[in-house]
């Protein structure tokens, strides 16, 4: 006998409850998603009060460009974050300036670091300071001929290089994914660190996420993350008790901030690099039809209109949009708008729209697509965060990736579009849920007004596809 079919409300309220717990760190790769999140906690345990054997080092970039390097909002939760992860797995935590500058290595780079470095530690976060990428490599002649060149993905590109040398110099075999490093090919052989925060006030790193940021863990709260890896609280809920480790955040990190602007070590958050936007495409034949499942946002960004026109150029396209997680990820989402934002991007370019809250028998759909996924692929899906040793898998995380799965065969079309970014998801649910072969799949963060680069054959009538 069927179960009846859970109304949308109730729903949500109980995928909210569950997004925040933790799921078991320790439990076998095989256990399906919904056990795992029946054997969800509210609280992480405390960390270890001692780290275990020395395990080499953790490598810490800081990028910079035509000033020495400093510490924005966003990098002081970052390196906290960094220091932590250092000392519960006995690695040494090593600061490297990275000049990405076409002027190369700048005077005083070497000397902001061992000050950054010097001030981490004296606040109780042991850190050094490995100076210049170029020079720990022995190698500033090919460091500086290597920032002159020309790249097709700058931001990417060059300090993928000088990281994969110094690292190789060093003999570090993991990396922090520090604010604006993007690990390339070069370093694709190092273990990489990914801290929990990936946004902060620009000025401030004390001040509240913005109204328009997800909540945590779906989203970014730098305070609550900051925190949980200090083990000030060990709730995946940033509510739970944060008036009590706000203050005790404030103690810990606000001496470390303020000695960071006595030496004129802080700087302001800059703006993401500006990249076209690439579509490749994988066993597509032109023309025919493409699903674009979106994930979550309140209204579609300058990526996705380029991701959904080039799509449409590639064959009749259909928009399948998550409406259902951001309903308690967002604290104030507005439903009706976003539903009219993706109607109306989907008539621009001829192309059909369907929601995934209006989906039939959501509920059981969802509950299969938990049965059918397990902890390995999530670990998979998630890829470096996955691996922290505090901090890692929430509900969050897996209900997400059964959402994603639903908005990916929501519809019988033989090619998906999506970022990039999203490869280690798609490859996770492949599999148990059957996506299709056809992959269009975009990569680069244009500005509103820039171009995307597409296979020119979809533009050239009568061509080979």
């Amino acid at each position: 006998m069927t179960a009846p079919a859970t109304p949308l409300a109730d729903l949500v309220t109980g995928l909210a409850r569950l997004a925040t717990r933790w799921l078991p760190p320790q439990a076998p790769g095989t256990l399906p998603l919904d056990a795992a999140l029946q054997a969800a906690t509210t609280e992480l345990p405390p960390p270890a009060a001692s780290p275990g054997p020395a395990r080499g080092l953790l490598l810490c970039p800081l990028l910079y460009n035509s000033r020495p390097p400093a510490v924005t909002p966003l990098l002081l939760h970052q390196l906290v974050d960094a220091a932590c992860e250092a000392q519960r797995t006995g690695r040494q935590l090593v600061l490297v300036a990275v000049g990405t500058g076409r002027g190369g290595p700048r005077p005083g780079a070497v000397a902001a670091v061992e000050r950054i470095a010097a001030l981490l530690t004296r606040c109780g976060l042991p850190a050094t300071s490995a100076g210049e990428a170029a020079a720990a490599t022995d190698a500033r002649a090919l460091a500086a001929a290597a920032a002159g060149a020309a790249y097709s993905r700058r931001a990417v590109d060059l300090p993928d290089l000088l990281l994969a040398a110094v690292a190789s110099s060093l003999g570090a075999e993991q990396v922090v994914l520090t604010d604006q490093l993007r690990a390339g090919r070069n370093l694709a052989h190092l273990d990489q660190f990914a801290p929990l925060v990936r946004l902060a006030d620009s000025t401030d790193p004390f001040a509240e996420p913005p109204p328009w940021a997800k909540r945590a863990p779906a989203g970014s709260d730098a305070l609550w993350a900051s925190a949980l890896t200090l083990g000030l609280t060990g709730h995946g809920d940033p509510a739970a008790g944060r008036g009590e480790y706000l203050t005790e955040l404030g103690a810990r990190l606000g001496p470390l901030w303020r000695a960071l602007r006595s030496h004129d070590l802080t700087a302001r958050q800059g703006d993401t690099p500006v990249e076209a936007l690439r579509i490749t495409a994988q066993d597509h034949q032109r023309g025919a039809p493409v699903a674009v499942p979106l994930f979550g946002a309140p209204a579609p960004s300058p990526t996705t209109c380029a991701l959904v026109a080039a799509a449409a150029l590639a064959g009749p396209a259909t928009l399948v949009v998550d409406d259902l997680t951001p309903r308690w990820c967002y604290p104030r989402y507005p439903l009706q708008q976003a539903r009219t934002a993706y109607r109306q991007l989907a008539d621009t370019h001829g192309a059909k729209v369907l929601f995934v809250a209006d989906l039939p028998d959501l509920d059981q759909q969802l509950r299969q697509a938990l049965g059918r996924l397990s902890l390995a692929g999530l670990r998979m899906a998630v890829g470096t965060r996955a691996a922290r040793t505090r901090g890692a898998l929430t509900g969050w995380d897996a209900i997400h990736l059964a959402v994603m799965g639903l908005a990916c065969t929501a519809a019988p079309i033989p090619t998906l579009a999506a970022q990039a970014a999203n490869g280690r998801h798609l490859k996770a649910l492949a599999y148990p849920l059957g996506l299709p072969t056809g992959r269009l799949t975009a990569t680069g963060t244009p500005h509103p007004s820039a171009h995307a680069t597409i296979p020119a054959t979809w533009l050239t009538p009568g061509a080979t596809p």
